[in-house]
């Protein structure tokens, strides 16, 4: 088979000769990340996006009046406005379409987190001291937490053993799953302890 100048297409060619099917992650990065059979998924939409639609409702309807009423006042103004708002209303529904395709994923010991394709965490399953079901307002306060779930209530804390080296020098994770059930019954199996 002839190969290609563009390495994702190699990529492509190569899975396809192969007799194990790989799956195909696309998010954040323009990269084309292969993962392993043995990967699981944790869809994290279903609680999220309702709410992020919502906000894109609210700032269609923002772009269309307040744009409109700003035309009237001051129309060269307007257009540089509407065309920024613009912008950032197409960027949000891009990022808010992201999220089905951008699951929570545990693939071998690692563990991948997800915002849409706006951000990801990847910690080792030996780096995280144990999983809280319970989530409070007051933990997400806490420094060193942070929060990978947009206008929703994170329905899991994930508490690392020693903060990770970025510079929020991060210590927990708080993330929602839709399906709870799954994602602890996968995470226990691997030997990692939940606290209720």
């Amino acid at each position: 088979m002839p190969r290609s100048s563009i390495p994702a297409i190699d990529v492509l060619a190569d899975v396809q000769m192969r007799s194990v099917p790989v799956p195909i992650v696309f998010c954040a990065s323009p990269v084309i990340e292969l993962m392993p059979p043995e990967t699981a998924s944790f869809a994290c939409h279903r609680g999220v996006l309702p709410i992020l639609w919502a906000f894109a409702a609210l700032a269609g309807t923002e772009l269309v009046v307040g744009h409109f009423l700003l035309a009237l006042l001051w129309p060269k103004i307007a257009v540089f406005v509407t065309l920024v708002t613009a912008a950032f209303v197409m960027w949000l529904i891009w990022w808010i379409l992201s999220w089905k395709r951008c699951p929570h994923q545990l693939s071998g010991d690692q563990l991948i987190f997800h915002m849409g394709s706006l951000k990801s965490v990847k910690i080792g399953l030996d780096q995280v001291a144990h999983i809280s079901r319970n989530v409070t307002g007051d933990q997400l306060k806490l420094g060193g937490t942070r929060n990978l779930v947009p206008l929703a209530f994170p329905n899991r804390l994930i508490v690392l053993n020693a903060p990770l080296g970025d510079r929020r020098r991060t210590s927990s994770l708080a993330i929602r799953v839709d399906e709870t059930l799954e994602f602890d019954q996968k995470l226990s199996a691997s030997g990692v302890k939940f606290v209720d």
